[in-house]
């Protein structure tokens, strides 16, 4: 997935990327990142797949010491056993940490499978942020414009309802912290095209927006770990398209990443 990551920023229009600490490719991953100087990199704090780096996390990691939870197992996990919100953090923790010891300069922080957009998890996903003096932390927040998108599955659009309803309570536990003006993909993830991207291009307002995206080289990916595997190869031809590039220049859409936004409040 790296290398596909690298070459949509290359020769497409990727800006930004997250690190997931605990996976095994993290390491090599940090030491690409010189190649691409000019890339925002945030972290991806992963309590719900992979090995844990702290003691703490093993609680939510089955017995060979992998965790292999959905979205909806970790935040059911923390409602039956609040103690475990705490766990949750010192791992969040460990993997900024993680990222800060191999000299990554932390742009953002958002997580897997969307974690964090748990208001509890968010509360203490923030207070992270300002510890460690990271400015942004992805908002949930996807309002497409009406027309023109092709559709999204039934699932999809259901996390997407979920993540809008605890963004409205996590706008306000963000206090000083940066965000967007929401982030888009989330409906349509695994079906991001060139048409897709084309149309955001379109429908982006005044403001910063996230467009997240999965591009990748499917190579080696074992189909227990994601479901992405073909669909990455083909949002890395689409980011790195022609006319994706033309329609975001055409309509003078700005392409940062969240370190190189001059104030807290995008």
């Amino acid at each position: 997935m790296t290398e596909g990551i690298l070459r949509a920023h290359r020769e497409g229009i990727v800006t930004s990327t997250t690190i997931t600490a605990n996976m095994p490719a993290a390491a090599a991953a940090a030491g690409r990142l010189a190649d691409a100087p000019r890339l925002g990199v945030g972290v991806h704090l992963n309590v719900s797949q992979g090995p844990p780096l702290t003691r703490e996390a093993l609680a939510l990691a089955d017995e060979d010491g992998v965790m292999r939870r959905t979205a909806v197992s970790v935040m059911a996990a923390c409602v039956r056993h609040p103690r475990l919100l705490d766990t949750v953090a010192a791992e969040c923790e460990a993997q900024i940490r993680w990222a800060l010891d191999r000299g990554v300069v932390v742009t953002h922080l958002d997580s897997h499978r969307h974690v964090h957009g748990f208001p509890p998890i968010f509360a203490r996903v923030a207070a992270l942020a300002r510890r460690y003096d990271i400015r942004f932390v992805r908002w949930h927040r996807e309002v497409l414009a009406p027309g023109g998108w092709p559709a999204c599955p039934p699932t999809q659009r259901c996390v997407r309802w979920l993540t809008n309803l605890c963004g409205a309570s996590n706008a306000l536990l963000a206090g000083s912290l940066g965000r967007a003006r929401g982030t888009w993909g989330i409906a349509h993830t695994g079906r991001i095209d060139a048409a897709w991207l084309i149309r955001a291009a379109a429908a982006a307002r005044p403001g910063v927006t996230e467009i997240m995206t999965h591009p990748g080289l499917p190579d080696g990916l074992d189909e227990t770990v994601t479901r992405l595997r073909a669909s990455r190869q083909a949002e890395l031809g689409a980011l790195c398209d022609p006319a994706v590039k033309d329609a975001f220049a055409r309509h003078e859409i700005e392409l940062v990443h969240y370190g190189q936004l001059p104030s807290a409040r995008a």
